[in-house]
């Protein structure tokens, strides 16, 4: 009998899970603020949408950027950190095997992961483009941009086809590019804003993010009941051009809702503009696959044959696509090796 996999994208922002059968879901969780909780909103969250559900599943496949919190001193303490609350949250719910995908595309168990932390930190970008390379387009470049960062990856002959492996190395080859939907500071994209015809210098401060541009925009659906915003006041449109204004040090009874559109456009062009030249730096494939909730952040020339992987996937698995990519992988290897139980 095929084992049932759950694939998990433990991030320092978001935890995402996804079943090998399709499930899925995807919540917040400031992994800076209460690292100490993971294991056990990771029990919660598997019981309540899981377990519950009569997903029970056989193995956990793992992949991670939690780590990268500033919670955790180094990397190491957090690749350890993680991986140590994951297993105590498997063996609370009686899973026996969990596994940690690794930037070498191999699944690692626990002592590996924590002897050789820098293979398992930071790799489900590698996780996502290795299944969609072996099960979506076998020559593509990947496009996945998230609330935090874009990823952008070849994909050649099913293959990942980069020799950089490391945040610091895909940062210098323009792979990783830290700019998201959600979560970038609005002075992190512009050092000016045009207002009344005139190019005012930006405030240096996080008052306003991308998120609050793509709010005004309409890029994004407003939630008054969310409050996970620079100024911790609900993200309703009003709302998000008053953090926008003040970016200029205005407010809410200086700019209306069109003018705070303008500054909005400017932000959103700003980040369009730097995510482009870095998929320049690696357009020679004939297809893009987009993944992630970030695509008004990316422009698509005409006649770029696109895949969208949210139309191939379903919205709520795309949203999870990291987390699913694990769980596919995972259980293909399985089928592959099925008396590999020891992993690598």
């Amino acid at each position: 009998m095929q084992k049932l996999v759950l694939g998990m994208d433990i991030g320092g922002a978001n935890l995402k899970y996804a079943s090998s059968c399709g499930t899925a879901i995807a919540r917040e969780f400031a992994m800076w603020l209460t690292p100490e909780q993971l294991s056990q909103s990771l029990i919660e969250d598997m019981q309540k949408h899981f377990i519950d559900c009569g997903i029970m599943p056989d193995e956990l496949a793992v992949t991670m950027t939690g780590e990268l919190a500033d919670c955790f001193l180094d990397r190491k303490i957090g690749v350890e950190h993680i991986v140590q609350q994951t297993c105590h949250a498997a063996e609370q719910l009686n899973v026996e095997n969990v596994r940690f995908y690794g930037v070498d595309g191999c699944f690692h168990q626990a002592n590996h992961a924590r002897e050789d932390p820098d293979l398992v930190a930071a790799a489900n970008w590698h996780a996502l483009a290795n299944f969609v390379g072996r099960e979506i387009a076998s020559d593509a470049l990947l496009i996945d941009i998230g609330s935090t960062t874009t990823d952008i990856i070849p994909i050649s002959e099913k293959k990942v086809l980069t020799d950089a492996l490391t945040d610091y190395d895909r940062l210098c080859d323009g792979s990783l590019v830290y700019i998201g939907c959600r979560r970038t500071p609005a002075c992190g994209l512009v050092n000016n804003l045009e207002y009344q015809g005139i190019s005012t210098p930006v405030m240096n401060e996080l008052f306003a993010t991308i998120d609050d541009a793509m709010l005004v925009l309409g890029h994004t659906v407003e939630n008054v009941n969310d409050c996970n915003s620079a100024d911790g006041k609900p993200r309703s449109r009003p709302l998000a051009a008053n953090r926008l204004a003040r970016m200029i040090g205005l407010d809410r009874r200086s700019i209306n809702l069109a003018q705070a559109k303008k500054l909005a456009e400017q932000i959103i062009a700003a980040a369009n503009q730097r995510i482009s030249h870095a998929i320049n730096k690696h357009q020679r494939h004939p297809a893009w696959v987009l993944s992630g909730h970030g695509k008004a952040l990316v422009s698509i020339p005409n006649g770029q044959p696109t895949l969208h992987l949210a139309d191939h996937l379903g919205p709520e698995v795309a949203r999870c696509a990291p987390a699913y990519a694990v769980a596919r992988l995972n259980s293909n290897e399985n089928q592959r090796e099925p008396d590999d139980a020891a992993g690598h």
